[in-house]
């Protein structure tokens, strides 16, 4: 299976930069690959390794999820247009003890960040480290080979005042890092703020949740700017062990640029219905052309068990005022076929905007589409790509 980050190289044009990975096991990426496109993505460059997993004596080092984000107001000596901005590479960074995912992967993982000019090369790694804190003790509650903070079906957003969000979920100090499936994940986001060539990063307030509402917490946030000014985070919930709850989205709003947050709630329709989803992320993102946000996730008909079903996946406009969707405007983009297997996954996505026809393009890999066996695992799947006109 496939995950697929794709990014504009400037503020104009049509190069785009990809970046890809094959998932090996649960939580575990093998080799990163990288690609370009000078047409828009109509053909694309040979595939280059970025990354390879390290077998060393503690076990094997491998990267994990990741994220491309382009800052388009950042010029870095630009002589033309189409040259401002900086892509962002964000990833996971985690020592595997058993060389697959256990909760002390979970422990080891630590967020780094690589800066590119545009049409440049990516330079070396940073730590991503909250201001005050050190490579060990990198964040507020967050110490190395102790817990750690990740990202997850991240989206970086850039706020109106200039600061950078990264969305982040934090497993607290004290959990239970045997039963990693089981942790309490607490969202919020870290604050960036560019100084000269760097970024200072701060750490937002964590959005916690009771346990008996959502059984492995708030995670994979995702952040969207209001009209209003406000942020909307969107988290993903889980009712596994507690499958008589309802499995829900939960929502929080933050009135001071992301550093603190409301109380959990459930993400809803504008009228105050409510709608079910299982454990999956979600993305909020804005439409260039006609100012809309969407939100893109799960909705099922019926009460989830824990993750799944992880389909059908669908697509809604955000009513910012009631910070809800819109009921009227769901649709779907993918479901279930005939032939697909019953675990059949439609979750793990990543889109973008199309600068040239205003399409998002949603990149998918349709986990367990083979899969007959329900005894084995069968993730292998290509990334698909589909196209979503929002009028």
């Amino acid at each position: 299976m496939m995950q697929v980050n794709t990014c504009y190289r400037g503020r104009t044009g049509s190069r785009l930069v990809q970046m890809y990975s094959v998932l090996v096991g649960s939580d575990t990426f093998g080799n990163f690959f990288q690609r370009t496109s000078e047409d828009n993505g109509r053909t694309w460059s040979e595939a280059s390794p970025t990354y390879l997993p390290e077998t060393m004596p503690q076990g094997v080092l491998r990267q994990g999820e990741q994220a491309l984000f382009l800052d388009e107001e950042l010029s870095r000596a630009a002589v033309s247009p189409a040259a401002l901005g900086v892509v962002l590479q964000f990833y996971n960074l985690a020592l595997y003890p058993h060389g697959h995912f256990t909760g002390e992967a979970t422990k080891n993982t630590r967020i780094f960040m690589r800066p590119a000019p545009a049409g440049g090369a990516f330079s070396a790694p940073r730590q991503v480290i909250q201001k005050g804190y050190d490579e060990t003790h990198w964040a507020e509650g967050v110490e190395f080979r102790k817990n750690s903070a990740q990202i997850s079906f991240c989206a970086p957003v850039k706020l109106k005042n200039g600061r950078i969000l990264l969305p982040t979920q934090l497993c607290p100090l004290d959990s239970d890092f045997t039963k990693p499936f089981l942790i309490q994940e607490e969202a919020g986001c870290f604050i960036g703020e560019w100084r000269g060539d760097e970024i200072e990063w701060d750490l937002s307030q964590r959005v916690k949740i009771d346990p008996a509402l959502s059984s492995r917490g708030l995670c994979e946030p995702a952040i969207a700017e209001l009209a209003d000014g406000s942020l909307l985070m969107v988290c993903r919930g889980s009712n596994t062990t507690i499958t008589h709850m309802p499995g829900y989205k939960w929502r929080s709003v933050s009135r001071d640029g992301g550093r603190t947050w409301s109380a959990p709630e459930p993400f809803t329709y504008e009228n105050g219905e409510n709608f079910f989803s299982p454990a999956t992320g979600s993305r909020l993102i804005r439409h260039s052309r006609t100012g809309r946000l969407y939100w893109i996730g799960n909705i099922t008909p019926a009460n989830p068990d824990g993750n799944r079903p992880r389909y059908p996946l669908q697509i809604a406009e955000v009513d910012e005022a009631a910070k809800a969707l819109r009921k009227s405007s769901v649709r779907v983009i993918e479901d279930r076929r005939p032939e697909d297997s019953s675990l059949v996954q439609f979750s793990n996505f990543r889109v973008y905007e199309d600068r040239e026809t205003g399409e998002f393009v949603l990149l998918l890999a349709r986990i367990q589409e083979r899969q007959r066996d329900e005894r084995t695992t069968d993730l292998t799947s290509p990334a698909y790509e589909y196209r979503i006109t929002c009028g």
